[in-house]
């Protein structure tokens, strides 16, 4: 059964500017897009419009390709909302995780809340993508965090 939502939200300590360039451009996924601890990006490429799509590697370093991700857009909205249909590959049991993916961008003082939903997953999956999104956020935050090269 594919029923399963992720909802994640955080306040980061950046402009909604920045925040949504770290999620539309190849150089700020880079960053930050690896979900486990001690893992990288092997690679990113992004085509942040409607039709448009993305594609990124993440792995244990050093190569980061253990999984591919990617998904075509099918709503854009500069600086406040990203919609888009996902699969993740890679995957030890070697099945591909499908789903609906919204991040929402709302201005919060000097930072941004940051809203992550993720529908259509299977129990384990669901698990294993909110724990994937919580851990890829707080690198998100650390690397956007004033005062850091981001």
């Amino acid at each position: 059964m594919t029923d399963r939502t992720v909802t994640l939200t955080r306040r980061i300590a950046a402009s909604v500017d920045a925040v949504y360039a770290a999620w539309t451009t190849e150089s700020g996924l880079r960053t930050w897009y690896a979900p486990v601890d001690g893992w990288v990006v092997g690679d990113a490429t992004v085509d942040a419009r409607v039709g448009g799509s993305y594609r990124v590697t993440f792995g244990p370093a050093p190569a980061g390709d253990a999984y591919i991700e990617q998904g075509t857009y099918t709503v854009v909205e500069p600086g406040a909302r990203l919609v888009w249909n996902g699969t993740v590959t890679g995957d030890a049991d070697g099945e591909n995780d499908e789903s609906h993916i919204e991040v929402t961008f709302t201005p919060d003082g000097d930072g941004t809340l940051l809203t992550v939903v993720e529908k259509g997953l299977s129990p384990d999956a669901a698990d294993m993508h909110e724990q994937g999104w919580s851990e890829a956020l707080d690198r998100l935050d650390v690397v956007l965090a004033p005062g850091t090269a981001g």
